[in-house]
């Protein structure tokens, strides 16, 4: 083309890209559009029309750069889920409320008098971390997914040989002030390594096949040893929805289910105290002082509830460990089934989010990481709300954001980071990175 066709056009071109705040697009979006000016100004030339004629029909056809730059601008924007942080931070805030009412009621026993400086603490290093996180395209992580797959493994054997024990339990390691639990992090870490490693797997070759079930299990010895029951279930639904949404197979995902289903079941078996103390919540009047005192209690707290609750009325000796486990049946006793069904529609909107998050990506790595992560958060909610409602044996499970626990927040928070990170970079070629 003479300089004064490249002229024109890179004046329509330079004009679109000062309408696309995403400059990490600009040089695609360029040479996107030179190249249709190009091809249609070469049907132009064909039917006889000059050089200058043909790129100014060209420009023409390809519309207004003011209204062709916002329409790109809107496709290639590059700004976090405001959405979803917006339900984070509404959560957070929640449960906030939630520990803050229970402290200043003396609602929890002396152990938990700082429930809300702590929490405030983790809280604020979650956001500080998560900051410098939604700078970074989460595409930059997938080359270091062999390392965190280390770390995660790593943090485990801290967790066995370099931590004390709280409330009969090993995995915490203390740093300073700042005490944090392996097994509730651990997971976070495995979902990013196995998705990086995942991505582009060959689940057909029966040597990647063999190999992708040991990543995947081996680190479920941790679990077993420690024992921990709830982390291990949550970790395997959500490492198996990593691998289901990488192509493996479905029959191998119900097989292994049903191994495993099978084994758990062959274990309770093996001794008739532990099938009734698992099955406990189906009839809990046969030992109402005993194993079924608990849902005992959750049963009569929901029930006197009423539609907006009790208020003050409530003393942490009714129900241990209110501030963690059962969160959920709290609320519903101080503020009512109105509150609860609230909470409950406010975390069905959450996991539907992250799951359209999910659909909206087109990067193997980015869904990978946002399904791991969906079916992480779906499961924790399930079973909090399962167990907290009678419908599943109580297990020693919080409900994201909204219990006590530095460490579980602190992971929570970076978890929605990550997903809002493949939310902002979803329209962004990783190669246009600087």
């Amino acid at each position: 083309m003479s300089s004064i066709i490249n002229r024109k056009v890179n004046s329509y071109v330079e004009e679109i890209c000062g309408l696309i705040k995403n400059k990490r697009v600009h040089e695609d979006v360029k040479d996107e559009i030179i190249s249709h000016i190009e091809e249609i100004m070469k049907d132009y030339i064909d039917v006889g029309l000059s050089e200058d004629e043909a790129v100014d029909k060209a420009i023409k056809q390809m519309g207004s750069a003011e209204v062709v730059g916002k329409d790109l601008n809107k496709i290639h924007k590059a700004a976090p889920d405001w959405l979803l942080i917006g339900m984070t931070g509404t959560f957070i805030l929640i449960g906030f409320l939630l520990l803050n009412f229970m402290q200043k009621n003396n609602m929890v026993s002396n152990n938990y008098i700082n429930m809300i400086s702590n929490m405030a603490i983790y809280g604020a290093g979650g956001v500080l971390i998560s900051l410098i996180l939604l700078r970074v395209d989460y595409r930059a992580l997938k080359e270091y997914s062999k390392i965190i797959y280390i770390m995660a493994i790593v943090l485990f054997i801290a967790g066995f040989f370099m931590s004390g024990a709280i409330n009969g339990q090993i995995g915490w390691i203390r740093m300073g002030n700042i005490t944090v639990n392996a097994f509730t992090m651990a997971p976070f870490f495995l979902i990013i390594a196995l998705a990086g490693l995942f991505d582009g797997w060959n689940w057909e070759d029966k040597k990647f096949l063999f190999l992708g079930f040991l990543l995947v299990f081996a680190p479920c010895i941790f679990f077993i040893l420690r024992p921990d029951i709830v982390n291990f279930v949550i970790y395997v639904i959500a490492a198996l929805t990593i691998m289901l949404t990488s192509g493996l197979k479905l029959r191998y995902v119900l097989i292994t289910i049903g191994i495993g289903t099978g084994a758990f079941w062959a274990f309770l078996a093996s001794n008739a105290y532990r099938i009734e103390r698992f099955t406990m919540f189906l009839h809990p009047e046969q030992d109402a002082n005993g194993a079924g005192w608990i849902y005992n209690q959750l049963a009569m707290l929901r029930s006197n509830a009423g539609l907006f609750g009790q208020g003050k009325n409530f003393n942490y000796l009714m129900l241990p460990e209110a501030h963690t486990d059962f969160i959920f049946t709290f609320l519903i006793s101080c503020f009512g089934w109105a509150a609860g069904i609230i909470l409950i529609a406010l975390i069905l909107a959450f996991i539907v989010r992250i799951f359209y998050v999910g659909t909206t990506v087109k990067d193997g790595y980015g869904k990978l990481l946002v399904n791991g992560f969906c079916a992480l958060f779906a499961v924790q909610f399930l079973i909090s709300v399962g167990m907290n409602l009678n419908l599943m044996p109580t297990l020693a499970v919080s409900m994201p954001f909204l219990s006590y626990g530095g460490s579980s927040l602190v992971i929570n928070i970076l978890s929605v980071t990550i997903i809002s990170n493949v939310f902002k970079w979803r329209n962004t070629p990783y190669k246009a990175v600087g």
